[in-house]
């Protein structure tokens, strides 16, 4: 399985992996010029923002794969964080295609 999130916020651009790893960072000469205390903090509510729909993403995958068994899903680290999954399910598709 193979799933990431993205998110974009003020000229920042984050893709993850489930559980936040880290696998693309761009940041657009607008981001740089706001200065590192305000660029640090977009690039971490953007990386917030993108593992939360990875994280969806993947806990829909392996409920549909696992059934019953899926309620054991917090315990890989694939709970549901209430603030920002309103906006992962908004991305998150109904159907996967194989």
């Amino acid at each position: 399985m193979t799933t990431t999130g993205t998110a974009r916020q003020s000229g920042v651009t984050a893709e993850v992996a489930p559980g936040g790893a880290l696998r693309h960072l761009e940041l657009t000469a607008a981001a740089l010029r706001t200065g590192g205390p305000r660029l640090a903090d977009t690039i971490l509510r953007t990386v917030r923002e993108a593992t939360a729909q990875a994280n969806e993403r993947a806990r829909h995958l392996l409920e549909a794969e696992l059934g019953p068994l899926g309620d054991e899903l917090p315990r890989l680290g694939l709970s549901r964080e209430d603030s920002t999954a309103a906006h992962a399910e908004d991305t998150t598709p109904t159907m996967w295609s194989r």
